[in-house]
């Protein structure tokens, strides 16, 4: 028996794509086809093909869940690509463009891409680029890589300052799209390709396509939005009890943790200095131009993620923040070239130790005191315990802590080895 081709279906401005019939069949030259097979080459799933043919045919907003293969997808359709970034770059070829929003996050594309595929790839983040890498220099990264990928913030410097225009991108592909909805960098790049006249393949990635909550009636005009400023179809897989299949099914229950209450007053201290300082930060009146880099915007992120570990976890998880967040911001004070983004930076590391300090008359770093986490964080520890392979008396945990951290938690060293972390 053969079915009609099926039309697409539209729910709340989300399209379901369903597979149609084509002269060329469903699978049209795709790399499964060949009887060898490579031992890096994966067999996509049937909703992964259903996407990758929409991706191919038109901009797409691929939504489906964490866990699912969405970067397989798009290392898929930049190999039905890969003819146009074959060879040196324009007028021969093209390049193809990965972004995400954070420096850890290129490790794992970088190693999605080069697993599946033989392209040469290139990484960038704000931790190994700096104001100081010349046109020249991304010249040269540019002849050497086919893919690109970059961190948001990279990309929009090397977009706005004419080291790569959007006409030279086969395929611009965004981790976590839905960002593009708020106040980012991805919507900054979009906006870049309204003046340019042959924009590149654009394929969006996100398992939330809502960045937050929303009233019901709000749902079809928030995703029409991201559909609007990424110029793409959102579309996730037709069949969701396939997709079900294989992606985690886990059991959600909501457990009331209660109020914290800190009676020696360390959160409040804490929290009075964390907003004084993204007080000061937001009151200063910095120009940026469109082609130079915001000098707050690095501080405003840690100490608002700072202030968000305190306010969820306690004053011992803000303490253990702050170390790993000192750690970190020596690597970009030490290549940072431009006078005022260092002093922001400077400004922040020293808050940073000043929040360590402070805790330091309250606890010892180096100590795990129960009294200064939230409620959420007991609740977690008793959960977690039950799923302990055998049970103790004491919390071997904090012992183990102890000595890892006693020798080192407080170097938080501006040496020259935080550059091998």
């Amino acid at each position: 028996l053969k079915s009609p081709a099926l039309q697409p279906l539209s729910m709340a401005g989300l399209q379901l794509m369903t597979p149609a019939s084509s002269p060329m069949g469903p699978f049209f030259g795709l790399p499964w086809q060949q009887e060898a097979i490579h031992d890096n080459i994966y067999t996509p799933r049937k909703y992964q093909v259903e996407l990758l043919e929409a991706a191919l045919d038109h901009n797409t907003i691929v939504c489906l869940n964490t866990g699912s293969g969405k970067t397989f997808i798009a290392v898929l359709l930049t190999k039905e690509l890969a003819h146009q970034i074959r060879g040196d770059l324009n007028p021969h070829a093209k390049r193809t463009v990965f972004l995400v929003n954070s420096a850890n996050q290129v490790a794992q594309q970088v190693s999605a891409v080069r697993t599946h595929s033989d392209l040469k790839v290139g990484e960038y983040s704000d931790l190994e680029v700096n104001a100081s890498w010349t046109k020249e220099r991304w010249s040269q990264e540019f002849t050497k890589h086919q893919v690109l990928i970059m961190t948001c913030y990279v990309a929009l410097t090397v977009l706005k300052n004419g080291y790569l225009s959007l006409s030279d991108i086969n395929l611009l592909v965004f981790d976590e799209c839905h960002l593009a909805i708020l106040d980012h960098p991805y919507r900054e790049i979009m906006k870049l390709c309204e003046s340019c006249p042959s924009c590149p393949r654009i394929l969006g990635l996100t398992a939330s396509i809502l960045n937050g909550k929303c009233d019901p009636e709000e749902l079809e005009e928030k995703i029409q939005k991201l559909e609007r400023i990424l110029r793409s179809d959102a579309e996730t897989a037709t069949d969701l009890v396939v997709l079900d299949r294989y992606t985690s099914q886990p059991c959600e229950i909501v457990v009331d943790c209660g109020p914290f209450t800190d009676r020696s007053g360390l959160y409040e201290r804490l929290l009075m200095e964390l907003e004084a300082a993204l007080d000061f930060i937001n009151d200063c009146n910095v120009a940026v131009h469109s082609k130079e880099r915001d000098s707050t915007l690095i501080s405003k992120q840690i100490l608002s993620d700072c202030r968000a570990v305190l306010v969820v976890l306690g004053p011992w998880c803000a303490d253990k923040v702050a170390g790993m967040m000192v750690r970190e911001l020596q690597k970009y004070i030490k290549h940072e070239q431009e006078e005022l983004h260092r002093k922001f930076l400077l400004f922040t590391d020293t808050l940073l130790r000043k929040i360590h300090a402070l805790c330091e008359e309250y606890f010892s770093p180096a100590s795990l005191d129960l009294k200064y986490v939230t409620p959420k964080v007991m609740k977690l520890l008793e959960i977690l315990r039950k799923y302990k392979p055998y049970e103790r008396q004491q919390f071997e945990s904090v012992e183990w802590y102890n000595n890892r951290n006693q020798d080192n938690y407080v170097s938080w060293s501006d040496s020259e080895d935080d550059d091998d972390d």
